[in-house]
């Protein structure tokens, strides 16, 4: 019990550093740059068929789609193994659905009224559901990975592959204090993976980079998609000050690269939660 206060206590110490600055730094709504967020570059032909209202809930659908059909697939079973997920997805999809309301109303993003109609707490119900979607669909390139290759790939380097992580996220993060969703999301993310290399044996690290390092291909259609790579406006706006592209002064394509870090942090808590639940002792 009392190793699990100190790991608990580390956490919100490190997790609590990047909150308690980026409150600070948010203590009013930022200025909107609605112009600018519109002004995104393409990532190939422009999708006619996508411009409605429904756009950001097909999307999701069509995220889900594929992982959800093959869950029943005999080698990999994973539709056995949803009483793990569950768990995970409503916990960490609490916590970025919380971020996602703060951040929507202090003006670092916002979502274009033209590709969805309900909307709840200011979010489009396309984006309640993105939580859902994307993760299933991580867990499900986790699980099949697991399945086929038996082989720890990044195994022998997943050590120094860590810290070299963490010092990059930091880095990265403490040299960005002044925008908002950069800070939060690379020092939130730095912080989380230094406390899980300190406090938990590597038992599926090195497995959840190469699932990520393989989600990036789905995730730049998904998410080019979402930022205007393909449609005629973004489904998500962004504050670009807030952003590295205020830095570098461009972009992935359409995608911020701050979204790259932000996919890694919900991706990894996830398929964290899901290891605990599945290896969890019965009391």
């Amino acid at each position: 019990m009392q190793q699990q206060t100190k790991k608990w206590g580390a956490a919100l110490l490190l997790g609590g550093l990047p909150l308690l600055w980026v409150l600070y730094l948010l203590w009013a709504p930022l200025d909107w740059q609605a112009e600018q967020s519109m002004q995104v570059p393409a990532m190939g032909p422009k999708l006619q068929f996508g411009e409605h209202a429904y756009w950001y809930l097909w999307i999701n659908i069509g995220t889900i789609f594929f992982p959800f059909l093959l869950s029943f697939d005999k080698k990999v079973h994973f539709y056995k193994k949803w009483r793990f997920l569950w768990p995970g997805l409503l916990i960490v999809g609490s916590f970025f659905l919380a971020w996602d309301v703060f951040f929507t109303q202090m003006n670092v993003w916002d979502f274009n009224p033209r590709y969805f109609t309900y909307s709840f707490l200011g979010l489009p119900l396309g984006e309640w559901l993105f939580f859902i979607s994307v993760p299933y669909a991580c867990l499900f390139i986790h699980e099949c990975l697991l399945a086929y290759i038996s082989k720890d790939v990044l195994g022998p380097i997943e050590r120094p592959l860590s810290w070299l992580l963490v010092v990059l996220f930091y880095a990265i993060g403490f040299s960005s204090l002044l925008m908002s969703y950069t800070a939060w999301t690379f020092l939130l993310a730095g912080s989380f993976l230094l406390w899980h290399l300190l406090f938990i044996p590597n038992y599926y690290r090195s497995r959840f980079y190469l699932a990520y390092l393989i989600s990036l291909f789905p995730f730049l259609l998904v998410n080019g998609i979402l930022t205007g790579g393909f449609n005629q406006e973004p489904v998500v706006l962004y504050n670009n000050s807030q952003q590295l592209e205020a830095i570098l002064g461009f972009r992935c394509g359409s995608i911020p690269w701050d979204d790259f870090i932000y996919g890694f942090l919900l991706l990894f808590l996830n398929v964290s939660f899901f290891e605990y639940f599945r290896n969890r002792k019965p009391s």
